[in-house]
Order: C-alpha cells, then sequence, then structure tokens
C-alpha cells in the first residue's frame, strides 16, 4: 500500500512539473505516413502513449483473469522464452556425454532436466553420465527421477539399469532385475540378450539350456552367434558326460540329439571325441577323427590324434603321411608323426619328425612340446646332454616361466 502510495505521489510530482514545463512552450510532434499526416502538442503526445499503454496492459489484466486458454500466466511465457536456452543446453549436455566429458554432461542434463520436453531422457543420460565418473548415489538418483518423470512403462529403464548393475560387476542385481522385466515384459529382445550374458559369464549352461528356445523365438542372436551358443551348450554337455563317465549307448544317443551342422563343429566334435576316449572307445574315436579330417581340416584334432592308442598305429601313419602331401609344413602333423612313429617304436624316424616340426614350428606352445617329446625320446635314447638341452628349451618357452629359486649344487 505504502508503496503504490508513494508511485501515485511520484506520479503527481512528475506531472505537475511536465505541465509548468509545457505551459511555456508546449511544442509538437508531427507524424506522417504516406499522403497522411497529425500534428500534435508534445504534452498530448505523452498522455495518449500513457493512455496507450494503460489500455494494453488493462486488456492483459482482463484477458489474465478470463484465461480462456490457460495462456496467459507467467510459467507459460518463462516456458516460452526459455524453451530455446533449455533445448541448447541438453543438446550441450549430451555432446558432452558423447566426447567423454562426464562431469559436464551431468550439470547441464541434470539442470535442464526438469524443463525440458522429456525430462526422464534427460535423466537416463545424466545416469549414464554419474555411472562413469563412478558416482553411485547420482546414478541412482537419475535412475529414480528417470522412472517419476517417465509418462510410460519403466520396463525400458529397468533395462538401462540391470545394463548398468551389469557393467559394474554386479551380475546378481542385474540377474535379479533382467528377470522382473522378462516376467513383465516377455518380448524384450535386449534384456533377453543380457540375460544370455550373464548366464554365459556364471556359466550357468542349465538356464542357459532353458533360454535358448526364446532367444531363438525372438531372433535375439544372429545366426553365428546363436550356433555359437549351441556350439557352448554342446561341448559342456559332452564334457559333463564324461565326468560323470556314462556308457557308449548314452553317449551315442546324446550325440544323435545334435543337429548335422552341429556335429560338424571343429569343438564339438572335439569334446565328442574326448568323451569317447574318456570310455575307452578309442577305434570309434579314431574312426570318426579321421572321416572327420578327410572333410574339414583341423590342426586340432590331428594333435589329438597323437594322444589315442589304438591298434592299428601303422595305419594311422600311412594315413597320416598320405596328408603331409597336400601340407608339407605342417607342425601339427609333424608332432603327430613323430608320437605314432614312437607308438610304432620307429625311434629314428620319431626323431627325424620332432627335429623337422621344430624347424618348422613359430609358435611357442607347441615349440616346447616338441621339445619335450624331443627331450624325452634322447634321453631314453642315451644321449643325456642333448636331451637336457631339449628340457631347457622346453622349460623356457612355457606360457608361465618358473621362478628363480635355490637349486643344489652337487660339484
Amino acid at each position: 500500500m505504502v508503496k503504490a502510495f508513494l508511485i501515485l505521489l511520484l506520479a503527481l510530482g512528475v506531472g505537475a512539473y511536465l505541465s509548468v514545463f509545457l505551459a511555456e512552450d508546449p511544442g509538437y510532434v508531427l507524424v506522417t505516413f504516406r499522403a497522411y499526416s497529425v500534428e500534435v502538442t508534445l504534452g498530448a503526445a505523452i498522455i495518449s502513449l500513457i493512455i496507450t499503454y494503460l489500455v494494453i496492459i488493462g486488456l492483459f489484466k482482463l484477458l489474465k483473469i478470463i484465461n480462456p486458454f490457460k495462456l496467459f500466466n507467467k510459467e507459460t511465457w518463462y516456458r516460452i522464452f526459455n524453451q530455446k536456452n533449455v533445448r541448447r543446453q541438453t543438446e550441450l549436455g549430451w555432446q558432452k556425454l558423447l566426447l567423454g566429458q562426464w562431469q559436464d554432461a551431468y550439470k547441464l542434463l541434470v539442470e535442464s532436466a526438469n524443463r525440458a520436453q522429456v525430462p526422464s531422457v534427460n535423466y537416463l543420460a545424466a545416469a549414464y553420465a554419474a555411472f562413469q565418473r563412478k558416482d553411485q548415489l547420482a546414478c541412482i538418483f537419475c535412475l529414480s527421477q528417470a522412472k517419476q518423470q517417465s509418462l510410460v512403462s519403466n520396463s525400458g529403464i529397468k533395462t538401462f539399469q540391470a545394463l548398468l548393475e551389469l557393467k559394474s560387476g554386479k551380475e546378481e542385481q542385474s540377474l535379479a532385475l533382467l528377470l522382473a522385466i522378462i516376467k513383465e515384459q516377455p518380448e524384450s529382445p535386449y534384456a533377453l540378450m543380457l540375460l544370455k550374458d550373464i548366464y554365459v559369464s556364471l556359466k550357468d549352461w542349465k538356464q542357459l539350456n532353458s533360454l535358448l528356445p526364446e532367444l531363438e523365438k525372438q531372433k535375439v542372436l544372429s545366426n553365428e552367434e546363436l550356433l555359437n551358443l549351441k556350439e557352448q551348450l554342446a561341448v559342456h554337455r559332452l564334457h559333463k558326460a564324461s565326468t560323470q563317465s556314462v556308457n557308449d549307448n548314452e553317449l551315442k544317443t546324446i550325440w544323435s540329439s545334435f543337429h548335422k551342422t552341429l556335429q560338424k563343429r571343429e569343438l564339438v566334435m572335439e569334446a565328442y571325441l574326448r568323451a569317447l576316449l574318456s570310455s575307452g572307445n578309442s577305434e570309434e574315436a579314431v574312426n570318426l577323427l579321421t572321416k572327420f579330417i578327410k572333410h574339414q581340416w583341423s590342426d586340432r584334432l590331428i594333435e589329438l590324434l597323437g594322444y589315442i592308442d589304438t591298434k592299428d598305429a601303422a595305419e594311422q601313419i600311412l594315413l597320416v603321411e598320405g596328408w603331409v602331401k597336400d601340407r608339407p609344413k605342417n607342425v601339427n602333423l609333424m608332432l603327430t608323426l613323430g608320437r605314432l612313429s614312437l607308438r610304432n617304436k620307429l625311434w629314428g624316424k620319431a626323431r627325424e619328425y620332432f627335429e623337422l616340426a621344430l624347424r618348422l614350428s613359430n609358435n611357442t606352445r607347441l615349440s616346447s612340446e616338441i621339445n619335450a617329446e624331443l627331450g624325452r625320446l634322447l634321453e631314453h635314447l642315451g644321449e643325456h646332454e642333448q636331451s637336457l638341452t631339449c628340457y631347457r628349451q622346453a622349460i623356457n618357452l612355457m606360457d608361465r616361466k618358473l621362478p628363480d629359486l635355490p637349486m643344489p649344487n652337487l660339484k
């Protein structure tokens, strides 16, 4: 009230001064437009402007009271004039996020979130920025705000939260979230993908096997990825069968349950051959291995052949030597031929193959293994000095070097 009285008093003072000032020389204002002109005194012009201003203000006040379209309020006008700034701030926040400037991105996105058109998107991006700078509390806050501000189901936000939990190494929390999401939204390919990754990481083959039909149905994985996953499951199943010492009939039942495409996979075949060997069926293993090699070459299986004790070792040498014609510099072939020669007690031939394999090898693991085999053979041939040299070479080439430890001195 006092403020209004002071303003009125000031206005009266200014008006009185102007009236005295203009009485001496009223002046004039000339306005021309094309063929029209208006000439009034300065006082009349000032009074007209004041009246016009008051009329406009009065109209705005009246419209604010009536407010037919809910437009005339402070918040609306603030939003209209501030929207451009909010959009700029949000875009800048995203730019900072993509550049990895997590602190600046977080600040910009959070500050503009509540004024943005879709606040939940800002909060999700800010949650990621907080996650990257390892600010767990800020990340939780942003995710919580995103859920509150979201106008639709929170399943997508929960999936994003599960992803962050998984990246943080919190597999159990992520797993619980993903299971709840899939229960709410069964058709959630990305949630299924994350769930698959967790089961693979935990080596939970049982759950992974039960998840496989849904992964296939929703086409979560590419054909090659799906085949690789089936391969892992098949290999695990065969390893489990070999450790449980199942009989041949059960083993063959497991093998026949696999699709032909899966049976042609190198790792699956290797697992099956090892299962056959563990059950004592070496002849069947050799037959399958040689059939596989004829259609699809595999260094892994060639190497495995050297570990199989078979009655037809002489025939195996002839067969493998036939393969050497096409692959004369294959180290695995030479190593396997050396081992097969030992089974046939062909000591000189075995030595030649081991020495040739050693010259051809550029693989540290294989070189270590060949040196060990050659050293063992030379030891039994009485060439102890050369044998010791080979053993030392094998030790030096091992993936994990032996530690430097004190040794007895017999001199």
